[in-house]
């Protein structure tokens, strides 16, 4: 623990506080990239600002670490058997998220060996195509239809969908006594097209028709 702290002392005398502060105000630039892209570019059911904000903290606290670290193999030693007793209890469900985290500990793992050209354009060109791909493949026209009724004909609902949208998938059915829920996974002929509630809703026994959106607004 003493050459730990020793080592410290003498990175400490090596590396301005002005070089420092220059570090961290990088680092944070790159996190807030990485905030705004994944803000912007999410088109899940459920965004999380708790998770996105979670992301500046990696890309700061990974810069950090490697500024304590430097080349010092005894600070990196005493770094990792400090950073063994950490265990991540929350599982990450989408894939993406999963991205957006290496990205934020590869920018803080650039920032803090200062190779700033290297994470700033890197940053910049990653954002870019994101926002491309949100662009070109947009999935504005992809909802959720959930109908419920008493006694439906099933296949008359199926029908009715199949004629109205460009394809859908049946995600679900639930079936108890008259009651019955239905859950599909729609694509709409056009943007914004909600005609097909009104024709679900002329279905005798339907009850509720909702189509909800990927960013969660209810169309019906």
């Amino acid at each position: 623990m003493k050459k730990v702290l020793e080592a410290l002392n003498e990175m400490q005398a090596k590396m301005p506080i002005e070089t420092v502060f220059l570090i961290l105000v990088i680092a944070f630039i790159v996190s807030m990239i990485i905030y705004l892209t994944y803000k912007n570019t999410y088109n899940g059911v459920m965004y999380n600002p708790r998770f996105n904000v979670s992301l500046v903290m990696i890309t700061m606290v990974t810069t950090i670490v490697m500024v304590v670290i430097g080349s010092n193999i005894s600070v990196s030693l005493g770094m990792v058997g400090a950073l063994s007793i950490i265990r991540f209890r929350t599982a990450v469900k989408d894939p993406r998220d999963t991205a957006f985290i290496f990205w934020g500990v590869v920018s803080g793992l650039a920032c803090g060996t200062q190779n700033y050209t290297i994470v700033l354009a890197g940053s910049v060109v990653i954002c870019l195509v994101l926002f491309i791909f949100k662009k070109v493949v947009s999935s504005d026209d992809k909802f959720l239809l959930i109908v419920k009724g008493k006694d439906l004909n099933i296949n008359e609902v199926d029908r009715l969908i199949k004629n109205n949208v460009k394809y859908y998938t049946s995600k679900g059915k639930y079936i108890k006594n008259e009651d019955v829920e239905l859950i599909y996974d729609v694509k709409l002929k056009r943007k914004n097209d909600d005609s097909i509630i009104d024709k679900l809703n002329g279905i005798s026994n339907v009850n509720t028709v909702n189509l909800v959106a990927n960013n969660t607004d209810t169309m019906g």
